[in-house]
């Protein structure tokens, strides 16, 4: 994945934000990865090939097995970087279990290996008798540029190494074991990481007033993002994750602005009269669909991200909100009223082909596309007023409810389609 653009819109929500795990596609933007200093080496090229073959085979997908070895400094190096590999290898480790990609069987029970702080002397015949396929190490070792943390890859299938990175240690040590988790798994399945990524949200800082904040994928590193003012709502990435479009308040209306993380600055896209909300980047990164305001009623409308052109795609006496983009940007599903209660439909990019996607229910908002293009997350009103979060494929004819304890809202798939945030 590209540096990473953070998790799109989290909604309105209080900035209670939960993550679950889908069988297929989740919700989520990530923000563009940090560039690193080296890559990854291959020794045995086939590797890589042969491992995704193994994945790949017919009957669906095998997940690889991993061990991951205590993570440890090399002797004569500061004392203090002890607990900075071992705290590596607990983020790395909760990321690679996160992303739903591998098993991670457990030794015996009392079953201890010696591990050597000297990469050269690894046990790998031992590490083998947990039943992994794959063992992972760290040592923190003397570079000249200063220590860097040297994580490898064996095959225990061979006792071969078959992958070696070194990383300059910085202060930001967590995002060090994110890159490396990410970096794992493309190496081993092909896939993309989501270790990454941010998720932006709506936080509410004072009675009255919200705020945009970011935080990591697991939580950590919470930011505000923006301060003083009327409250912002419904934050979405750009592709890139360099900007964030949003909603915020002004003395007689709801306004499109930018927030833009090179610069740190906002600046407002549309000043109309009335409601313009919900805001959604289109894949390219140059259209933002958003529910504006015209003819005193709320239509599916295009800005380019200098406010300057607005192009109306609906044009009917319901409440039309909420748009979505399809990943390869031909589509928009979005929300309308049309039939007397909130329901998703389905459009062609230009604002033709409307059809009804929504049947199961009578109150169905939020809608959110996955990165694969083959699931639509939205919420569902049930009987007893609470909103759960469901997914349907893009027909219609097919849906699931996700969640059922408490009240679930504004759903967002993960780049990788594999996990939901929502609040």
């Amino acid at each position: 994945m590209k540096p990473r653009a953070s998790h799109r819109r989290a909604g309105p929500g209080t900035g209670l934000l939960a993550l679950f795990l889908l069988t297929g596609p989740l919700f989520a933007e990530s923000l563009p990865p940090a560039t690193g200093e080296s890559t990854f080496t291959a020794p045995a090229a086939s590797f890589a090939d042969e491992i995704w073959l193994r994945l790949t085979q017919t009957g669906g997908r095998r997940r690889l097995s991993l061990v991951i070895a205590p993570f440890v400094a090399r002797p004569g190096l500061d004392d203090s970087l002890a607990p900075w590999a071992r705290e590596i290898r607990q983020v790395l480790d909760a990321d690679l279990r996160f992303s739903t990609h591998f098993t991670f069987p457990e030794p015996e029970s009392g079953e201890v290996f010696f591990f050597e702080t000297d990469p050269a002397k690894v046990d790998l015949k031992g590490w083998g008798t947990t039943g992994a396929e794959v063992l992972i190490t760290g040592h923190v070792v003397p570079k000249r540029g200063g220590p860097a943390l040297d994580v490898n890859l064996y095959d225990l299938n061979t006792n071969r190494r078959i992958a070696s990175k070194g990383y300059p240690l910085r202060p930001n040590w967590r995002w060090l074991a994110h890159e490396a988790a990410d970096d794992i798994i493309k190496l081993l399945t092909g896939n993309e990481g989501i270790s990454r990524t941010r998720i932006a949200f709506s936080r509410q800082v004072e009675p009255g007033r919200k705020e945009l904040a970011a935080i990591d994928r697991d939580g950590a590193n919470p930011v505000q993002l923006t301060d003083g003012g009327s409250t912002k709502l419904f934050p979405n990435w750009s592709p890139d994750g360099s900007r964030i479009a949003y909603c915020a308040y002004s003395a007689r209306s709801l306004d499109v602005h930018l927030y833009d993380f090179s610069r740190r600055t906002t600046r407002r896209i549309t000043e109309r009269d009335g409601l313009s909300t919900t805001p959604a980047w289109s894949p390219d990164g140059k259209t933002i669909a958003a529910s504006l305001t015209v003819d005193a009623r709320s239509e599916i409308c295009l800005l380019d991200d200098q406010g300057g052109r607005m192009r109306r795609l609906t044009n009917s006496r319901a409440i039309e909100i909420s748009p979505t983009w399809s990943p390869d940007g031909r589509q928009i599903a979005f929300v309308s009223d049309r039939t007397g209660a909130p329901q998703v439909y389905v459009m062609t990019a230009d604002g033709t082909d409307i059809r009804r996607l929504t049947f199961e229910g009578g109150y169905n908002t939020s809608p959110a596309w996955s990165p694969q293009g083959d699931l639509i997350a939205f919420v569902q009103r049930q009987p007893d007023g609470r909103h759960q979060v469901c997914v349907t494929n893009i027909l219609g004819d097919t849906y699931v409810r996700l969640t059922s304890r408490g009240s679930n809202e504004d759903p967002s798939w993960s780049p990788d389609g594999l996990h939901i945030a929502f609040t």
